[in-house]
């Protein structure tokens, strides 16, 4: 977490996860692995967020595109969300799942980034600052200028070393744009959440100008 006041702390202790959610290249996995990882019941977290977005990335694009078009926490969202779910029934993982949170929306950003955009120049992006949501603005912000960096984060594991050294990169950038804003602090998860937002947000503009 970092704060307006303070300086984060971003040593991250390495954990052991199973393959879908470890280095870069995740999003390549095939359809068979992310259907057996959708039914592990002890499957859990990123690697549960991951599996699920690549499999609505896959199966219906447009219901995703249709959720990250929409302002965090805002009634279009839950809308949204609802129809996501409808759609992608056999995307659900076993067990307790919901779609709310924003690690669900950054990992969805991550598959969509990576399904449809990797092959992007990032440095020729450009980000706006007229989003509607505060949240929004504050990525935007934070990736002005360092959506190569943002590539670099949303290709590491959640809670590795790696996403720590990222992080640390961004951290200059995240402090100052956080000071613009109401927020008192914000997690890395929602950071990069956020951010992975922001860039596929600046690539999918870019392939349509």
């Amino acid at each position: 977490m970092f704060a307006k006041a303070t300086l984060a702390v971003l040593a991250m202790a390495s954990m052991t996860a199973p393959a879908l959610a470890t280095g870069a290249g995740w999003w390549n996995v095939p359809d068979d692995a992310v259907k057996a990882a959708l039914k592990r019941t002890a499957l859990g977290g990123a690697d549960t967020m991951r599996a699920f977005a690549l499999c609505a990335v896959k199966r219906n694009p447009k219901y995703v595109e249709a959720l990250l078009a929409t302002t965090q926490g805002s009634l279009e969202e839950r809308a949204a969300s609802r129809s996501l779910t409808n759609a992608n029934f056999d995307c659900m993982p076993s067990g307790e799942f919901t779609l709310g949170g924003l690690s669900v929306r950054g990992s969805l950003a991550e598959a969509m980034f990576w399904t449809r955009y990797a092959s992007t120049d990032v440095e020729a992006l450009k980000v706006r600052s007229d989003e509607k949501g505060e949240k929004e603005r504050f990525a935007d912000c934070a990736a002005d200028g360092s959506l190569d960096e943002v590539r670099a984060l949303i290709a590491t594991a959640p809670k590795s070393n790696d996403e720590g050294a990222a992080l640390s990169a961004l951290m200059p950038r995240l402090r100052e744009c956080i000071a613009k804003t109401s927020f008192s602090s914000m997690d890395n998860a929602s950071a990069r959440s956020l951010m992975a937002e922001a860039l596929y947000r600046a690539a999918k503009r870019g392939a349509v100008s």
